[in-house]
């Protein structure tokens, strides 16, 4: 076949046969698709759409709050959970506390004790380590 001398008519045909054609495979697919389902017991997806989780539906308050900054929680003043620390270690006295008893004393997370100790009480001369998590304060000789 010479596309060059094709006419318009026989052009259109040729489309009209190719539509067709591709609306057949189309159907045939959904049949195979439904015997496999039939035979496998599995449940096959009649149509191309995704499945899954459907996304969260966050409320208006919540959009709102993400889009000014607005934050849900009050965080605590800068050095309040060193100033905590201190005063639970300075009354627990010689014996000092373990990281467990001293997080439910003082209202914060068991990690946050552990990364305050690692990071900012490792730089406080008066914080001695006595054993595993267990931590006192050593008053400073004069």
């Amino acid at each position: 076949m010479n596309l060059s001398n094709i006419s318009s008519i026989a052009l259109r045909n040729l489309i009209k046969l190719t539509e067709r054609k591709e609306a057949l495979v189309s159907e045939i697919q959904k049949i195979e698709a439904q015997l496999a389902s039939l035979l496998t017991g599995k449940p096959v997806r009649p149509t191309g759409k995704r499945r899954g989780r459907p996304a969260k539906n966050a409320t208006k308050a919540t959009k709102a709050s993400r889009k000014t900054g607005v934050r849900t929680a009050k965080r605590a003043p800068r050095g309040a959970v060193k100033k905590k620390i201190l005063a639970a270690l300075k009354a627990a006295g010689d014996a000092g506390m373990k990281v467990t008893d001293l997080s439910k004393k003082i209202g914060v997370k068991n990690a946050n004790v552990h990364v305050w100790f690692s990071s900012t009480g490792s730089k406080m001369a008066e914080i001695k380590k006595v054993g595993k998590g267990h931590y006192k304060l050593q008053e400073k000789k004069a």
